[in-house]
């Protein structure tokens, strides 16, 4: 989730940014100095290797990139300079919690608290056997993490378990964490949950409220993956919605007036779905990089090949009937406006 829409970065040109845009030279403001960016194109898949529920983070000058599980261990850590070129750094959580058992460790997201470092993470429990969200800390963004729980932050045994957390920062400070109940497992309705979290960021306070369900044709089998951001004073939701192994699986978005909402699902589908050079397209989030936002997510190759829920990125813009994800699309003339020093 982004800490900080106006967040500035600093990085070099990717190897792999191939495609030259004319007229891409722009003038920017980046910590205070003045640096030129250059835009250019790149190519999907940006990271072609396994790492289903992709979420991604500033910080230290580079970007931080998490996973679900696999086989770099329970939290994949990759980083990049630009969103583009990816640089695998290794298992962010290499000691699980005490709660938890090994091999269904989901879709975490990290955000900075203070001068730390927190992962909301999904794993299964040993004690029932269900999905729950926790939260683990850091003193770093590339770890390691560590969930000294004894219990999970959130389990909704009644409502099959929870799943897919997602921190946000209120425009006033306020942080919140907003989750799934896992209700497709075991055969109920899921909702996206939304409860407020204290000022350190490792406990809920209040109630929970389900700010959105499925009533709508387009969504099938569930609704995950929600991440929120705010533009001109607007909240938004992205959520990915349908089977997550095929082509029903895409990304359908709500608006609201705050974030405890009330949320109105606005157009007639989703806006990012699969097509001839992707498939499943989904569980992803927005993320601001100078004036531009971006889309991550992970997508399935077409032709069924198993090479797994592979990494990709494109454009997320804002017009007149709400937000528009260009993609997915292999060739992308309009890339990164990554900051080169002059």
């Amino acid at each position: 989730m982004p800490q900080d829409p106006s967040s500035p970065f600093t990085g070099r040109l990717s190897r792999r940014a191939l495609l030259a845009v004319s007229g891409g030279a722009a003038a920017a403001v980046f910590m205070g100095d003045t640096a030129n960016a250059e835009s250019r194109g790149y190519q999907n898949p940006v990271e072609p290797t396994n790492h289903p529920d992709p979420a991604v983070l500033f910080a230290d000058g580079a970007f931080y990139l998490y996973s679900t599980a696999g086989r770099m261990g329970a939290m994949p850590v990759l980083t990049s300079p630009d969103l583009v070129d990816w640089t695998e750094v290794g298992n962010g959580m290499p000691v699980i919690a005490s709660w938890s058992v090994s091999g269904r460790h989901w879709a975490p997201e990290v955000m900075r608290v203070g001068d730390r470092y927190h992962s909301y993470y999904t794993a299964r429990r040993a004690d029932n056997g269900q999905q729950a969200v926790s939260v683990s800390v850091s003193d770093s963004p590339a770890g390691p993490f560590v969930d000294h729980r004894s219990a999970p932050l959130v389990g909704q045994a009644d409502e099959g378990g929870s799943i897919d957390a997602s921190p946000f920062r209120d425009t006033d400070g306020s942080l919140w964490l907003l989750w799934k109940n896992d209700g497709n497992a075991v055969g109920l309705p899921s909702y996206i949950y939304l409860q407020r979290l204290t000022d350190g960021g490792l406990e809920l306070q209040g109630e929970p409220q389900r700010i959105i369900g499925m009533d709508q044709p387009y969504e099938k089998y569930t609704i995950e993956g929600a991440s929120v951001i705010v533009y001109q004073g607007a909240y938004y939701c992205f959520y990915s919605t349908g089977e997550y192994w095929n082509d029903s699986y895409g990304v359908c978005w709500a608006t609201a007036p705050k974030v405890t909402g009330p949320w109105t699902k606005q157009g007639n589908g989703p806006i990012l779905s699969g097509n001839d050079v992707a498939s499943g397209p989904g569980h992803g989030m927005p993320i601001k990089v100078g004036p531009h936002w971006w889309y991550v997510y992970h997508a399935w190759e077409p032709d069924g090949q198993p090479s797994g829920r592979l990494v990709w990125l494109s454009w997320l813009k804002f017009g007149d009937d709400g937000p528009v994800i260009d993609g997915p699309r292999v060739e992308n003339p309009f890339g990164p406006a990554v900051p080169r020093r002059s």
